[in-house]
């Protein structure tokens, strides 16, 4: 048997039959749940296993499979709830069921997010607006910092219970390696900002040693292969631009001006080819929900590339919170502002919202379709469990380091630095995202006309 054979044969108790009436019943389903499920993925989650799962719902699939489902998406890139969605709709009708229920899903989070791109852009020198998102801004940065707590609670609960304390009413179970793997993090990406997929490798590979130690020592040899390829590639990758230089003129003269060279320079510079690439490559590692967007387009988008000011990934950030769908979303408003610089034209930013979105999400569509099977053995691997523990905590670092430089845009005074502390402690508390955005716009344009 092939090995796509094997991978066919796998996929079939899970891959479902697609008909016109699922398709129709998939579409109209995920478009009410994309209107509705305001609350974020718990409760996209529970809205799904509730209509969809046991005798009392639709019966796509029983409630084994569902939570099968749910721990892979949980392990995989990318925005769990969409995934799980995706998932619902592959298992229900096949491939043209994922895509339809994918589909569906995020149209309507879309459409508001590129509602409010251009109203944002059109109207954001006006005054009122300004005042508007001088508050909503630190309301942003209190909601990310919020939603860490709850993210570092859990990730450092998944080692070993090195002491236990109890911080705001709840009972935190520390793990002192996953406590250093996540504040080297947080350094590492407020002052460096080295790429977040270098920060994550290296805290698996470090909880692997620690945590399998006695796996590792069995197959030094090949750890010692695998490590010494990934030190070769890491350090290549760092000094790549000293490594072109140290080939001699000659040997540069002929690469750049090869036709080859000249060919990949100007697709590299097609605005459009750089857009999509990136959006594939973030919808590729944002491992662990979707606030791991914010390291890697802090990192590349505002500071390497220049599509954006951090202010604006900041608000943009906010819009995506106001809408109902996953905060991935947020990259439909990063091509929106790119599209327009580049061509000034609406029609063109709106498509470019829409390719950011494809680019973002294709990796989900990829990884439900083409390799969940593989996903579903993997996932069971001790090794890979090790591995991820040590990531976890290195995504919650990431995600602070990269808000404590968006915060100092986001800061101009004191009463900002309030409001998001506020913001923080609410949101804790459970007070819904939105509310608080509303609010804190509210609030900011009452203190911006009526104190400043």
């Amino acid at each position: 048997m092939t090995d796509t054979t094997a991978t066919e044969s796998a996929a079939t108790p899970y891959r479902g039959a697609p008909s016109r009436d699922k398709l129709l019943e998939i579409a109209r389903y995920f478009l009410f749940i994309g209107i509705v499920g305001f609350g974020g993925p718990l409760v996209h989650i529970a809205m799904m296993e509730s209509d969809l799962v046991g005798e009392d719902s639709r019966e796509w699939t029983d409630e084994s499979t569902f939570m099968e489902g749910l721990a892979i998406c949980n392990t995989l890139p990318g925005p769990a709830s969409t995934q799980l969605g995706i998932f619902m709709g592959w298992i229900y009708a096949g491939n043209p069921g994922a895509v339809v229920a994918g589909f569906f899903f995020m149209l309507p989070t879309f459409v508001i997010v590129v509602l409010f791109s251009w109203l944002y852009f059109a109207y954001q020198a006006v005054p009122s607006v300004e005042a508007l998102f001088y508050g909503i801004n630190p309301v942003v940065i209190g909601l990310i910092v919020g939603a860490s707590w709850s993210m570092a609670r859990s990730a450092l609960a998944e080692g070993r219970a090195d002491t236990e304390f109890r911080l705001g009413g709840e009972t935190w179970s520390i793990d002192y390696l996953l406590v250093g793997l996540l504040a080297a993090a947080l350094v590492v990406t407020a002052t460096i900002g080295t790429n977040p997929v270098v920060q994550f490798v290296v805290a698996g590979a470090i909880a692997v040693g620690i945590y399998r130690s006695t796996w590792v020592r069995r197959n030094w040899r090949r750890v010692s292969v695998w490590s010494s390829g990934a030190i070769v590639v890491g350090v290549a990758f760092a000094v790549r631009d000293r490594l072109f230089d140290l080939l001699g003129p000659a040997t540069r003269r002929t690469i750049e001006t090869s036709p080859l060279w000249g060919l990949l320079l100007a697709i590299w510079a097609n605005p459009w080819v750089q857009l999509f690439a990136f959006m594939i490559y973030t919808g590729s590692f944002i491992y662990g929900g979707g606030l791991v967007l914010i390291p890697f387009i802090e990192l590349y988008v505002v500071n390497e590339f220049g599509w954006m000011t951090g202010r604006e990934f900041v608000d943009g950030i906010a819009i995506g919170q106001l809408s109902p769908g996953p905060v991935v979303m947020t990259t439909a408003f990063v091509g929106y502002k790119l599209m327009l610089d580049t061509y000034g034209l609406v029609s063109v930013a709106v498509v470019g919202a829409f390719v950011a979105m494809v680019g973002a999400f294709g990796p989900s569509f990829a990884f439900i379709m083409g390799f969940f099977p593989y996903f579903a053995r993997v996932r069971e691997n001790d090794i890979v469990q090790s591995a991820l523990i040590g990531v976890n905590a290195a995504v919650v670092g990431a995600i602070l380091g990269a808000t404590v430089t968006l915060a100092l845009e986001s800061f101009v005074d004191s009463f900002t630095v309030a409001l998001a502390a506020v913001t923080s402690v609410l949101f804790i508390r459970d007070v819904h995202a939105a509310y608080l955005i509303l609010g804190g716009g509210g609030v900011g344009m009452a203190w911006y006309f009526l104190i400043i």
